[in-house]
């Protein structure tokens, strides 16, 4: 089958309208894939587990544990195009277990992929909101955006992905950053999650 573009519109918690990207992948791309991208668009660490929901079935990438959890298909398994999805059709991407970030996943179309630029992709087209914070439940998150919002400035420093300390505020966004980034990124969480 043609390979398509799959545009998701992806927002995290109740911050949607600040923290949010619309990205476009290729309908071959598996499930996995698109939570290693989700967790590098939205710039955390990526140093906890995560499931995908959709449609009454959950998707998690299975522990050398036994019996850890609740029943999960193996999202690295699961390409995109063999969901049935549809325009409108939304996924739960829950991060951090017990912190419970949670961003929702919408289709939000399926386009034609012109030929000879399927490695155009994943991308970042457009999004709000430098991210989210790694260890902060969303109501504390929350916190910490209104008081930036109240004062027009943040003192909140984070350890960022590259391993560095530096201020946090949500409304920095580079989707020119955010993109050369991309591809990188998501194959060092990736392989971060097959050791």
């Amino acid at each position: 089958m043609k390979a398509q573009i799959y545009r998701f519109k992806i927002t995290y918690d109740e911050y949607g309208d600040k923290i949010n990207r619309t990205v476009e992948v290729s309908s071959n791309y598996t499930l996995a894939n698109l939570g290693f991208l989700v967790l590098a668009a939205f710039d955390t660490l990526a140093y906890h587990l995560f499931y995908i929901s959709y449609n009454g079935k959950r998707f998690e990438i299975p522990l050398d544990e036994d019996d850890f959890g609740e029943p999960a298909a193996d999202p690295r398994e699961v390409r995109l195009n063999t969901l049935g999805l549809n325009t409108g059709d939304a996924m739960e991407m829950v991060y951090d277990f017990g912190g419970e970030q949670t961003f929702r996943i919408v289709l939000d179309g399926i386009y034609e992929m012109p030929k000879g630029t399927s490695t155009a992709y994943p991308k970042i087209i457009a999004g709000a909101g430098k991210g989210i914070l790694d260890d902060v439940a969303p109501y504390d998150f929350g916190e910490i955006i209104k008081k930036i919002d109240k004062t027009g400035k943040s003192d909140h420093v984070y350890l960022s992905p590259y391993g560095t300390e530096e201020q946090w505020d949500y409304r920095e966004f580079d989707i020119e950053e955010a993109n050369r980034t991309l591809k990188r990124d998501i194959s060092a969480i990736a392989q971060g999650f097959e050791e």
